[in-house]
């Protein structure tokens, strides 16, 4: 991934973290929660595809390095 991807990753969790924390803190209207947990909802769906798709690149990485193979050997 990318320096970029990455950086894009860490601002969506600090803008999670932030949505989450308001929700939280209760001091909003209800419009306003609806708003911010649609927002929240829609950041957390984005970094858990931005995830899978790193665990579909780690599994390829290790499988075409054979090192899964290895650490089952290991494992026995």
């Amino acid at each position: 991934m990318s320096k970029k991807a990455t950086e894009k990753f860490e601002d969506k969790i600090k803008k999670l973290e932030k949505l989450v924390n308001e929700l939280e803190n209760g001091e909003i209207a209800v419009e306003e929660s609806i708003e911010k947990y649609t927002e929240a909802m829609k950041i957390a769906k984005e970094c858990d595809a931005i995830l899978k798709n790193i665990e579909a690149k780690v599994t390829k990485i290790v499988t075409e390095n054979n090192d899964v193979e290895e650490l089952e050997k290991k494992e026995d």
